[in-house]
């Protein structure tokens, strides 16, 4: 009976010590907690203090800080200056934020518009000032805060990328033609008994005036040669198309109009096996400092899956920080392609390489390998044909 009388009493005593204290405030005819009001100032301060004093604003970080900018930018329209998925404390102050300083060399004016908080997080709605490089910045903001022990543990920042690709890094200013609408096309050829250069290069010649008395859209047209003997074809004719309509409208007026020609004209020098035609998507990864002015050119693929404990944010802090080497070749550039069909077995992206020739090639290799960049690829993916790649020389026919 005893046991019965003690119990409710024991629960109570428990229950009573575990309540925690909240001291609650009116603000503005608004009830807040003292938390909240803590959280609050800390937040207004911490974006006083960080890019005037920022030892005094890394202080009030806890140690498994983490910062994330949330925009959607696309890393080609970055330059050297790619904000990574995410940062800690250290390199918040010394990667992402000398990054805004390179952006912003003349400063912003942060003003605080808004701030929603509670006990766990502050949210704090902000309006920027500043000049960018290709114009007037005036962003919007909002700074998401989670805190720990007293202390900042994240902060997510979401603004108008928009507006940063265009007043900070000029994006309106890249090639139509290489959004990331384009994609490639590859159609496997092989040389017929009476293939000889000549002839191929009469192939070209009809075959472009068959393109121009129709109404396609294309960006342009290559044929790129393996480096090492292929079983499966002799050479590859490459299409760029600027969309999936463009490319569809083109093949239907082909298949329906030039295609029986085509075949008449092509046969013993070269085939093609329209089942061995494969397309992909396209991201430009970096745009050359200056377009090559040759027809030629030299491709490497490489068709990886990534390792365990790597994924897609991985690979873009590694871009981040291969895009960030500035003394390569001015006519390199690159893209990552997605396949849009069902290879067997499946890439988790294709990476392609692109030079004016050999010696560029070598000479940037040699950059890539004095840096880490190299160890960490090979521990983020593992390629089909290593970090060599599949190398394709190129010639410009469109």
């Amino acid at each position: 009976m005893k046991s019965w009388l003690f119990l409710p009493f024991i629960l109570f005593l428990v229950a009573s010590c575990d309540v925690e204290q909240t001291t609650y405030y009116t603000v503005d005819g608004e009830v807040v907690s003292e938390k909240a009001m803590q959280n609050t100032a800390m937040a207004e301060k911490f974006i006083d203090l960080v890019l005037t004093e920022p030892e005094s604003a890394s202080a009030m970080l806890h140690e498994d800080f983490t910062f994330r900018f949330m925009g959607k930018l696309p890393i080609h329209a970055q330059g050297s200056a790619v904000i990574k998925t995410a940062y800690d404390k250290d390199t918040y102050f010394s990667e992402f934020l000398e990054i805004v300083n390179q952006l912003l060399p003349d400063g912003i004016v942060l003003t605080v518009v808004d701030v929603i908080a509670n006990a766990d997080s502050a949210a704090v709605i902000m309006s920027g000032d500043a000049e960018g490089k290709y114009g007037e910045y005036d962003n919007e903001y909002v700074f998401t805060y989670k805190f720990k022990d007293g202390k900042i543990i994240a902060v997510d920042e979401y603004n108008s990328d928009y507006l940063v690709a265009k007043s900070l890094y000029g994006n309106n200013l890249i090639p139509k033609k290489y959004t990331n609408n384009m994609l490639v096309e590859y159609f496997w050829h092989t040389k017929g008994l009476n293939y000889t250069e000549e002839s191929f290069a009469s192939l070209v010649e009809i075959w472009n005036g068959m393109i121009d008395g129709m109404s396609c859209e294309m960006n342009g047209a290559n044929i790129i040669t393996p480096r090492e003997q292929n079983d499966d074809f002799d050479f590859i004719w490459m299409i760029a198309w600027p969309s999936q309509e463009a490319r569809d409208a083109c093949l239907d007026e082909w298949v329906n109009g030039n295609e029986p020609k085509w075949r008449e004209a092509i046969d013993g020098i070269i085939d093609v096996d329209l089942n061995n035609a494969f397309l992909f998507s396209t991201e430009v990864g970096r745009f050359p400092k200056a377009w090559n002015e040759s027809n030629t050119f030299t491709h490497s693929y490489f068709f990886c899956t990534f390792n365990e404990g790597s994924n897609s944010e991985t690979l873009h802090n590694y871009r981040a920080d291969l895009n960030a080497i500035t003394t390569l070749s001015d006519n390199h550039w690159y893209l990552l392609l997605d396949p849009m069909f069902d290879p067997d077995p499946r890439p988790d992206f294709v990476w392609l390489d692109v030079w004016p020739d050999q010696a560029a090639r070598e000479s940037d290799l040699a950059i890539w390998n004095s840096t880490d960049l190299p160890g960490r690829a090979a521990e983020m993916v593992t390629c089909g044909d290593g970090l060599e790649g599949v190398i394709f020389d190129g010639k410009n026919i469109r």
